[in-house]
């Protein structure tokens, strides 16, 4: 899907006077390399914000479980994409491929893509804070490249200060470790209870 769309959206632009066969092969690169590489073909500033916003989404989701990769990764993504559908379905079990899915993998994904979508959102704040002259989708790029430990920047990197280079170190270093195996491994676990509270629904929309 990402190969598709790049080449779709840098065909008569960054990608512009190559061959055929090579704007495909620039387009799956530069829809793999977000994953977590950190490569690009072309200079990312060449390509348009749509694309760039696209790349956005894919250091977002990551790889898979377990990989080196960065971002949420693959599995969380499409659990919570599963769930979502599950809902608006009006089903009340999310299953997938003759299999159902767990309450508690349905849990620890929503909650994993919460805590990276609240992560992210600090960091974007707290670097136009410290850099009001950069441009807020550079920023955007910078902050999720640094959580998702990919690599890739627009060209912002050696324009940051002091403080702004920690802050995205500090987030290079919570992407490596995971956001949410750093947050369950600082925070004290609860005892495991014997009780239950009585259940209630909370109105939403």
């Amino acid at each position: 899907g990402g190969t598709l769309l790049i080449a779709i959206l840098e065909w008569n632009h960054s990608f512009a006077g190559m061959p055929v066969a090579d704007k495909w092969v620039h387009a799956f690169f530069n829809s793999s390399c977000p994953r977590t590489a950190g490569f690009a073909s072309v200079g990312l500033t060449s390509l348009s914000t749509q694309t760039l916003l696209l790349m956005v989404v894919l250091m977002m989701i990551g790889g898979g479980t377990q990989s080196t990769s960065g971002g949420v990764k693959v599995n969380v993504f499409a659990v919570v994409l599963i769930n979502l559908w599950a809902v608006v379905r009006g089903a009340d079990r999310v299953a997938i491929l003759r299999r159902e899915l767990s309450h508690d993998s349905i849990r620890r994904s929503n909650a994993a893509l919460i805590l990276y979508l609240f992560m992210v959102f600090l960091a974007i704040f707290l670097l136009s804070v410290l850099e009001p002259e950069a441009g807020l989708l550079a920023i955007t790029f910078e902050c999720v490249s640094a959580l998702s430990t990919v690599g890739s920047s627009l060209d912002l990197t050696p324009t940051l200060g002091n403080s702004s280079k920690l802050l995205v170190i500090l987030l290079m270093y919570i992407g490596r470790v995971g956001a949410f195996t750093l947050l369950t491994g600082l925070v004290r676990q609860e005892k495991k209870r014997n009780y239950r509270y009585p259940s209630d629904n909370i109105i939403i929309n």
